[in-house]
């Protein structure tokens, strides 16, 4: 196997890069999730959440060994979504790049950052003294980064790395999060049929904005509601004994 067909990791463990992981599959598969509108016009970035993959793959451990190696190779871009002094979301690298130069395809300083820099930093934060001093970046390219939304000022010393319009997805990331939420906690008994679900919020805007089943990844890998399966037997239907599967999601 040649170094460009594996990554070494903090453990010193050599694993193969050139297949896609559960993890990257995963990622790909969320991204998918998204209307076909935010992916044609790149209104908003793809971007995944970590608690999205923890309801794909039921294995945090190996969630985040698999992420390390697609950091390690460049793959992925981690961020921090409103004010989290964490990594909660990520998107696919050659989605970041894409995005920012639809936004702004004629910037010098952010083609640099995009080919020179970003790909060194491998983090969701970077410090202002590093930028300055390793990547010789002046106080009018910083300024400009900012100003076009790639650092979202962290504190006087540091960043957090961002994308352009991050303010308008999180708005509508977060209402559509508790506009479902709060359906469910309405409810009688606070469970409501998954199908059901669905349904109300087939026509509301603030939820095909990213769409249902995005969401709903999001919240059930956070845990803010639960989702179990159950089957309910109807006698003498038809003359048989008729099973029928029913989701439901119980907060």
């Amino acid at each position: 196997m040649s170094s460009s067909d594996s990554a070494i990791l903090d453990d010193n463990t050599i694993v193969a890069t050139d297949l896609p992981n559960d993890t990257e599959a995963a990622i790909k598969y969320i991204k998918s999730l998204l209307p076909v509108n935010v992916k044609d016009t790149l209104k908003y970035p793809p971007i995944v959440f970590i608690n999205q993959i923890y309801d794909i793959i039921h294995n945090k451990t190996l969630i985040n060994r698999e992420l390390e190696i697609l950091q390690k190779q460049c793959k992925i871009q981690k961020l921090t979504i409103g004010t989290c002094d964490f990594s909660s979301a990520f998107i696919l690298y050659e989605d970041y790049v894409k995005y920012i130069l639809n936004v702004y395809p004629d910037k010098p300083c952010i083609t640099k950052f995009l080919n020179s820099i970003l790909p060194s930093i491998k983090s969701f934060g970077v410090e202002k003294c590093v930028l300055k001093q390793k990547f010789k970046l002046q106080q009018y390219e910083l300024t400009e980064l900012i100003n076009c939304g790639l650092l979202l000022i962290r504190n006087q010393e540091s960043y957090w790395i961002s994308f352009p319009s991050s303010g308008n997805f999180i708005k509508r990331y977060i209402e559509g999060r508790k506009y479902i939420i709060q359906i469910i906690k309405r409810r009688k008994f606070q469970e409501i049929l998954e199908s059901d679900l669905e349904a109300r919020c087939a026509k509301v805007s603030k939820i095909n904005e990213l769409g249902f089943k995005y969401f709903l990844h999001d919240i059930k890998g956070s845990n803010d509601i639960n989702k179990y399966n159950f089957w309910m037997p109807f006698e003498n239907c038809l003359n048989k004994n008729i099973l029928c599967n029913w989701n439901g999601l119980d907060l």
